[in-house]
């Protein structure tokens, strides 16, 4: 899926985000998937990228300090989990946080051909939520409706 293409996903299912915002720059990805020993999926970069052009709701994690949205980073959001939640799995990489210590992630051990699961904190479980990063854009629209 190119960039182009999510960013049609994206057109059918988001406003706009004010200008101003910057994508990460290729170090600050380089420097994520280092820290993770993994290749992130291609569609995740270029969803995260397109993030500094829509409004998203909830919390799509940042990739670096660049001008953002606000939103904590993923590394930031992992570091905490993995010290005060005893239930988070090491490979589980977060991107989006829902609210209420729910995250959809990607795993660095299947990655760059990761699925994406789903942590429900409350049960302290990672599941399964489907099969691709590509999949999880196209059910954007469903999911936000």
């Amino acid at each position: 899926m190119t960039k182009d293409e999510i960013r049609l996903v994206l057109d059918a299912c988001l406003q706009r985000e004010s200008p101003g915002l910057e994508s990460p720059s290729s170090e600050e990805w380089r420097s994520l998937e280092g820290r993770y020993a993994c290749r992130i999926p291609a569609e995740m970069r270029d969803f995260i990228d397109l993030m500094a052009e829509y409004e998203f709701p909830g919390d799509i994690l940042n990739v670096g300090g660049r001008s953002n949205n606000g939103n904590d980073t993923i590394e930031l959001t992992y570091e905490f989990e993995s010290k005060e939640n005893p239930t988070w799995s090491a490979e589980m990489i977060p991107f989006y946080s829902i609210g209420n210590g729910d995250y959809f992630c990607v795993s660095s051990l299947q990655c760059p051909e990761s699925p994406v699961y789903y942590y429900y904190a409350e049960q302290g479980l990672f599941k399964h939520y489907i099969d691709s990063f590509k999949d999880w854009i196209l059910e954007l629209p469903r999911f936000l409706s």
